[in-house]
């Protein structure tokens, strides 16, 4: 099925630290009990704001995190990307000890990395009374997969990708073409982020966050809730992962990323519909066997209708059904798009995952919005859109074995 010459590229791990489940099994179970992670904002401060909402991973996750004291200086977005990491390799069956000095490459999406830590630095740097003043290490983004890869031991390549909101799909095509190429066997990919006051100020200003709850192709929707959390997945090369054994959930069988960048937050659905397209000439996948989209859904007007306007143009009248879940554990940009791919996982082993709080669908957007609670029984041919501010497209085609 897979177009591509090289080796096939299987996921064998997931690792989601979301708020609305941590791990495997907790977080499948929300996705099917359509959980609304929607609460009060309690790690920043929102007197001074009209909305008071968010998505916050609730228990710590440092418990989770075999050697945490290395790593207790970390920022919440190193710390979630860690956690995410050990989640999935033991959900893999692999012991850190047996990938110890091996070369697995680590690759990890974000789109503020750990700003409240520049936040701080900056005020301390301009206070004259501050000594000794901070140092800059923990602020750079790039320290997010560079932990992790400490973290395992690996000797393999680390690379924090920064392209906001579609980052972890990126981060999952660039472990997908490590393995093909044979620079490594095995990838750790995700993302991770965390609600700071400069996420949720930014959407606050931009006037695009709802007031409490998240309504994807709802009439009258009216934005995103800032989220955060860890998304990791093990990658893994299919002969490696059949010989020892290993869970395979599925396989990627192509992608396809590109840039528009004519506007700076809206989507021009004419690209991401090119987008689209190419990924499934990419993976040798015809439209009609795709049997669900995990969307990106975000729940603004914009996004949604553009979203509708590029899969209408490749799908025609009859698109698969779609779901968003953003509904229910808020926009927790850039992991965002891998906790999309753990629900694709789900979507190919037992049923689709539900866009909860749609109460009227928006007319103007005709699709099989899957909004009465989890549709039992898998599909074969799952898509994970993921768009991002500055015309960042990035899109994954996962299948069944064959």
């Amino acid at each position: 099925m897979n177009a591509d010459k090289g080796r096939r590229v299987v996921v064998t791990g997931l690792g989601p630290v979301s708020p609305i489940g941590i791990g495997k099994a907790a977080f499948f179970q929300a996705l099917k009990a359509g959980v609304n992670g929607s609460a009060p904002l309690c790690k920043i401060d929102t007197d001074r704001f009209e909305r008071k909402y968010g998505c916050e991973v609730k228990a710590p996750v440092g418990p989770l995190i075999p050697n945490f004291a290395a790593f207790a200086h970390a920022g919440a977005a190193s710390h979630f990307a860690l956690a995410a990491t050990e989640l999935a390799l033991a959900d893999a069956g692999i012991e850190r000890a047996a990938i110890r000095g091996q070369r697995v490459n680590c690759y990890f999406g974000t789109t503020y990395g750990e700003s409240d830590r520049i936040d701080s630095m900056v005020t301390a740097m301009a206070d004259p009374q501050s000594d000794p003043q901070p140092s800059v290490d923990p602020v750079f983004a790039s320290e997010i997969s560079r932990d992790v890869l400490r973290s395992i031991g690996s000797t393999g390549e680390s690379l924090t990708i920064g392209n906001a909101c579609s980052a972890s799909n990126t981060a999952l095509i660039f472990g997908y073409e490590a393995i093909q190429a044979g620079d490594c066997d095995i990838a750790v990919c995700g993302g991770s982020d965390a609600v700071y006051k400069a996420t949720f100020a930014t959407f606050h200003r931009l006037g695009s966050m709802t007031d409490k709850d998240c309504t994807p192709f709802n009439t009258g929707r009216k934005g995103v809730l800032t989220a955060e959390g860890g998304s990791a997945l093990v990658l893994e090369d299919y002969e490696r992962a059949l010989r020892r054994g290993a869970p395979i959930y599925g396989e990627v069988l192509g992608f396809s990323m590109n840039c528009d960048a004519d506007h700076m937050v809206r989507l021009n659905h004419q690209r991401v519909g090119e987008c689209l397209q190419a990924a499934l000439a990419k993976a040798a996948v015809a439209p009609a066997e795709v049997g669900y989209i995990c969307a990106h859904g975000t729940g603004t007007v914009a996004n949604d209708s553009n979203e509708y306007q590029a899969i209408e143009a490749v799908f025609g009248a009859s698109p698969p059904p779609v779901s968003s879940i953003k509904s229910m554990m808020g926009h927790s940009m850039g992991a965002a798009a891998g906790f999309g791919a753990i629900a694709c996982m789900l979507a190919l082993s037992e049923g689709l995952p539900p866009t909860i709080n749609v109460t009227e669908q928006d007319p103007h957007i005709p699709l099989d919005v899957v909004a009465q609670g989890f549709r039992a029984g898998k599909v074969d041919v799952v898509v994970n859109n993921a768009f991002a501010f500055g015309g960042n497209n990035s899109i994954l085609v996962f299948g069944n074995l064959k």
